[in-house]
């Protein structure tokens, strides 16, 4: 079964060796990983959303989020460079909120706004842009 995002995340931080931090993700590169990390630290991705979290309702407690491979299908639809209207894209954005761990929820938030490092006291301040260079340089391209 696939880890969720913010169990990779939580793994990663726990490592105290650089190197083995950049085995880590290396050895869970998921797609929904990797393109967290772009988001975040890929200055020529923006999605046309605001700063900030947005009000949505989190997977219901007794509801498994769905799988990250389809709540991820629409993210590239809130670019910048899409032409659908802002609200559309703010919707499609919620959507995905909905349907995921709410952990992964506020990963994904932050991911968006570049602030990953500082999210939760900090807990996820080892996910660094030279991190994620060293461990996928292509991702930064």
């Amino acid at each position: 079964m696939q880890k969720y995002i913010h169990e990779v995340f939580e793994e990663v931080c726990k490592l105290e060796d650089r190197n083995d931090r950049i085995d880590h993700l290396k050895q869970n590169a998921f797609k929904q990983v990797k393109s967290v990390l772009q988001l975040c630290y890929n200055d020529k991705i923006v999605l046309d959303l605001p700063k900030g979290k947005p009000p949505f309702e989190v997977c219901p407690e007794g509801r498994e989020p769905a799988p990250l491979s389809n709540a991820f299908k629409p993210i590239g639809m809130c670019v910048v460079a899409n032409k659908i209207a802002q609200f559309k894209k703010e919707k499609i954005f919620i959507g995905i909120l909905e349907q995921i761990h709410e952990d992964d929820a506020a990963i994904l938030c932050a991911a968006k706004d570049g602030t990953i490092t500082n999210l939760q006291n900090k807990k996820y301040r080892k996910i660094t842009k030279s991190l994620v260079e060293a461990a996928f340089p292509e991702l930064l391209k």
